[in-house]
């Protein structure tokens, strides 16, 4: 499988469709031709379309080096359904291709029985072990042991014997240097050894600013100092002694930079720390509930000042006095919707073919969110309103209308900006809060009304 060909185009509807077709039909090495040609990136986009079944039989069909690449680069939601449901004989030759930092991610996500299973027949178990006692979070968590580290004194030429007996998965892009403690002293480019003397001393040769990073500190400031220091890789001491542990190497801080950068985004938006678009629709409800609850609760709050501050409609127009709520609810959830959205579209993660199937279960978590909203909204319209039903049952059912008009919205807009070549992230914003305004309290007024006309 080609690691350097770019994202594939030919994902549509058509190549999907012959994938699925393939499948169906038990046309196994036919298919397994097809996948080796994508890239693993693109194969772990394709399972999102399948069932879990189907992505098992689709992860099964590739060859252990393919399988592992593929496993690498699925989400951690596809990544739990094939490793919950594919052959454990299977599972350990895909894992025996990782590499040790990439099988502890992988088995760190099994249970305790399973993770032994898996770790009996593998050659790094004890590197794999050691790596799986720090936090995912940390350092630690990120670094590999597959590294080469030389003395003071080693000459260039024993460098790059040293540099080419190591295994395959070594990282070679930095050698570092170390003291007789085994604290690193110096990182030495792999450049430098090409154009230097073989009895030159790698001690005339290394770069000092090396940078070590403590095992326990966080991704996110390991991100930060790759960053400052423009650092290919960085060293992971013990935080005690200073002795080399592992390094962590450019393509997993950037992939911890993207995680917590995209885990603040979703974050602000009170979608949860998870990307939303590979999770259930029950689970991206239930993740979003707690903070349109507060909202929910601001809002009432916002429609009781007004009655404290004597502006009070009477029974007759008490509608108006939800409308802070109505405005307050639709803004939050077409925000966390458009962030999806957004982020999404600027991840390669939001393909044309699938803007039907977003749509669908965006418009399903809303109307969740809308039925237990808008059920609360009416209890409270019910409780402080002279126990009128009718009344409850339009303010209940105007709320959740607005709410699934909302997310719509907080969909539509960012796809539609992307389609015509317009930045979602400038445009939605501003935009969908002002359509949300407005759509928000028409639907809200206009439909409670009629309902309470109805009642009446």
């Amino acid at each position: 499988m080609s690691e350097s060909s770019p994202p594939n185009p030919t994902l549509d509807e058509a190549f999907i469709a012959g994938v699925r077709r393939l499948l169906e039909e038990g046309r196994r090495e036919e298919l397994a031709r097809q996948l080796a040609d994508l890239h693993p990136s693109d194969v772990a986009d394709l399972l999102d379309d399948f069932s879990t079944d189907e992505k098992v039989a689709l992860f099964s069909a590739l060859e252990a080096d393919d399988a592992a690449d593929v496993l690498v680069e699925t989400d951690a939601e596809t990544r739990e359904d094939i490793i919950e449901s594919v052959q454990p004989e299977k599972l350990r030759t895909t894992l025996a291709e990782l590499e040790p930092d990439e099988a502890a991610d992988v088995i760190g996500e099994l249970e305790p029985d399973e993770a032994a299973d898996a770790l009996a027949g593998l050659e790094d178990r004890d590197e794999i072990e050691q790596l799986l006692e720090y936090p995912p979070d940390t350092a630690g968590g990120l670094m590999t042991t597959e590294f080469v580290t030389l003395p003071a004194g080693a000459t260039t030429r024993e460098a790059i014997e040293q540099a080419r007996g190591a295994s395959e998965t070594t990282h070679r892009n930095y050698l570092y240097v170390t003291d007789a403690d085994s604290r690193p002293i110096g990182r030495l480019p792999i450049e430098k050894l090409v154009f230097s003397s073989p009895d030159t001393p790698v001690g005339d040769l290394m770069e000092t600013d090396v940078h070590p990073v403590p095992t326990d500190m966080d991704r996110e400031q390991v991100a930060e100092i790759a960053r400052r220091y423009d650092l290919l890789a960085v060293p992971v001491v013990d935080p005690g002694t200073g002795t080399v542990q592992g390094i962590i190497t450019v393509d997993d801080i950037l992939d911890a930079a993207g995680e917590e950068a995209a885990e603040d985004m979703y974050r602000m938006a009170g979608t949860g720390a998870t990307d939303p678009l590979h999770q259930p629709v029950w689970k991206r409800a239930l993740l979003r509930l707690p903070w349109v609850l507060v909202t929910l609760l601001l809002g009432f709050l916002a429609g009781q000042v007004i009655r404290w501050l004597g502006f009070d409609p009477g029974a007759k127009h008490a509608l108006l006095l939800f409308v802070p709520v109505m405005i307050a609810m639709a803004g939050s959830v077409s925000l966390q919707s458009s962030t999806i959205m957004v982020r999404g579209l600027a991840t390669g993660d939001l393909r044309p073919y699938r803007t039907g199937a977003i749509l669908w279960h965006e418009v399903a978590v809303a109307a969740l969110l809308g039925l237990v909203c808008g059920t609360i909204s009416g209890l409270v319209a019910y409780a402080f309103f002279g126990g009128e039903v009718g009344f409850a049952v339009a303010v209940a059912f105007s709320m959740f209308c607005g709410i699934i008009t909302a997310a719509t919205l907080g969909t539509i807009v960012p796809i539609s900006c992307h389609a015509v070549g317009v930045d979602p992230a400038l445009a939605s914003g501003p935009f969908v809060t002002s359509l949300n305004d407005i759509m928000g309290v028409l639907i809200y007024l206009g439909l409670g009304a009629q309902l309470l006309h109805l009642f009446d």
